[in-house]
């Protein structure tokens, strides 16, 4: 803002008058705020602009005591030092003394389960670990919540550390542990206040476990789960944001404000936390679901399946663009590239005189991670990749259904039909 002021009067009779014009309350009085030059330097209320040496055309600041930029001269090092570690990210305190203390409860009772499970029967650790949790989950429900957390987490621990000592059958050892998970989610949603993000996840993660649970007991092939729950986890990502937004209460608010009810600013930032806590973990479920899918289609490295594989790893990065969280997006990159690796691996085992191609798809990741890190585009070719983005996603998504159909040997058996 262009504002002129005369340089003979005293600046904390103008102060009042500038705070109005830039916007900010003001009660009439010049303290609470400072007038500052881009160095830093703060102007005195006491002098004038021609006795602080501002010269016409200067460039000054206005702001908040509790907001204004440090000043650029340090007087006092010792209480520099002193400020700093008060303001320092990382410093040891209420929090980090809490989690500190529930990791070490937490490890030494998956220590002592482990000790146990062997002369005991695996059954009577994982009932002890479970009633564990329940009484932690019952004292965090109670009120106290540090207690129940580290409680919860410290029987749930025992449970899953005697799980390999009850069955040797490596996916049944993945589903109970992904169970406990799920069950983990919900319970520690409860305690800690975040009960709508929690049951969010948790219901996610107890929903993909459904899906690979349930047709593998059946009976039916790991490629052929495979390719249904590549097509069902392409798809919840692309539905996971609206699931969010109205689990965690967002569209009623919204819908509310619409019919010109109030609505409590607290209310919208308690929902918008819950809506990304939520997605957040959904994204993690769903995404290692849809990983999964691809790893099972790119090692069992048939026509179908590979092709299968390749468009859940085009699906899976280019579904980054819809997250905002870097957590969510790491998710998908990571299972992109995992997917990608043991593509790579496959065609590396069916081509071994041609070694060099693989290497080539590496070396071909390698370099667009080094585009990606060199290269910021315009905003009118960022659009641009966007729009194709878009469009590259959408045809990968479609083209699940019919590759993951050629994934059940469907058109042998259409073309043997009208022969």
């Amino acid at each position: 803002m262009d504002l002129v002021l005369p340089s003979d009067e005293s600046i904390g009779v103008l102060l009042p008058e500038i705070v109005a014009m830039v916007g900010y309350p003001t009660t009439g009085e010049a303290r609470g705020y400072q007038l500052s030059t881009v160095d830093s330097r703060v102007l005195d209320p006491a002098t004038t602009l021609s006795a602080a040496d501002i010269p016409d055309g200067a460039v000054l600041r206005v702001d908040p005591l509790v907001e204004a930029p440090p000043a650029a001269i340090v007087h006092d090092v010792s209480d520099e030092v002193a400020d700093d570690l008060d303001r320092r990210h990382g410093r040891w305190g209420p929090a980090a003394r809490t989690w500190t203390a529930t990791a070490v409860s937490a490890a030494a009772t998956a220590f002592a389960a482990t000790l146990a499970a062997p002369p005991l029967a695996p059954v009577t650790v994982v009932a002890a670990g479970v009633l564990i949790a329940l009484a932690g989950l019952a004292a965090g429900l109670l009120g106290r919540r540090e207690v129940g957390v580290a409680v919860l987490l410290s029987g749930t621990a025992a449970a899953m550390t005697a799980v390999p000592d009850w069955t040797s059958h490596w996916p049944l050892r993945w589903a109970w542990w992904i169970l406990t998970a799920g069950l983990l989610l919900i319970a520690l949603g409860s305690i800690t206040g975040n009960r709508r993000a929690g049951v969010s996840g948790g219901t996610t993660v107890l929903l993909m476990l459904a899906g690979w649970a349930g047709p593998l007991l059946a009976g039916l092939p790991a490629d052929r789960v495979a390719a249904v729950m590549a097509i069902v986890s392409a798809g919840a990502l692309g539905l996971l944001p609206r699931i969010a937004m109205v689990t965690s209460g967002l569209t009623r608010l919204d819908d509310r404000r619409h019919s010109d009810q109030p609505v409590r600013r607290s209310s919208v930032a308690a929902a918008i936390d819950a809506a990304h806590r939520g997605l957040a973990v959904s994204v993690l479920a769903v995404g290692a679901s849809a990983t999964v899918a691809g790893v099972v289609l790119a090692r069992t490295a048939t026509g179908w399946t590979s092709v299968l594989a390749a468009l859940v790893a085009v699906a899976l990065l280019l579904r980054t663009r819809a997250f905002p969280l870097a957590a969510e997006m790491l998710a998908l990159i990571a299972g992109g590239l995992t997917v990608c690796a043991h593509l790579l691996l496959s065609w590396s085992g069916a081509a071994a005189g041609q070694w060099w191609l693989p290497v080539a798809g590496a070396v071909l990741v390698t370099a667009a991670a080094l585009v990606t890190l060199a290269y910021r585009p315009a905003p009118h070719v960022r659009a641009r990749l966007r729009r194709d983005a878009d469009r590259l996603e959408g045809l990968a998504v479609v083209a699940l259904i019919p590759v993951a159909v050629g994934v059940f040997e469907v058109y042998p058996r259409l073309l043997d039909s009208f022969r």
